[in-house]
């Protein structure tokens, strides 16, 4: 990958958390009359209101999130957890791997690790390798959620 691709991901990342930003600041603004009325659907509001609490304890944050979630995503999970969502933060496989083995139990991750998970992840633009086995957030890892 050349300097300018990644520089362009970062900037696509940066714009989508602006959007995201500034979507939430029009809908707390939604009763003032000078505001644009923006009324954002069900998702995007869950997304904005609280998807990204990164505060929370690792164990609810993956309870909370990953009971609809494939194996890739989950993968993707623990990434952005351990990154705290941010896509220029590097994560060790091995660290990964570490925490999912801590959660198989059915109400968290529910399925032992798998290398395939990381491949999907990276054919997905949700995690890319800056160096084996090293991960970081691709710029679509918020597809995720949706």
């Amino acid at each position: 990958m050349s300097k300018g691709n990644s520089a362009h991901d970062k900037i696509v990342a940066r714009l989508s958390q602006a959007q995201a930003l500034i979507l939430e600041a029009m809908t707390l603004l939604g009763s003032d009359a000078a505001a644009p009325k923006v009324k954002p659907s069900k998702t995007t509001a869950k997304k904005t209101a609280g998807s990204f609490d990164f505060t929370t304890p690792i164990r609810p944050f993956v309870k909370r999130h990953a009971s609809k979630m494939s194996g890739p995503k989950k993968f993707v999970l623990l990434v952005s957890y351990l990154t705290q969502g941010d896509e220029s933060k590097t994560v060790r496989l091995s660290d990964v791997t570490a925490e999912w083995n801590k959660m198989t139990d059915k109400s968290l991750l529910g399925m032992k690790f798998n290398l395939f998970y990381t491949n999907e992840a990276k054919n997905n633009n949700w995690v890319r390798t800056p160096a084996k086995g090293a991960y970081q957030l691709g710029s679509d890892w918020k597809e995720i959620f949706a």
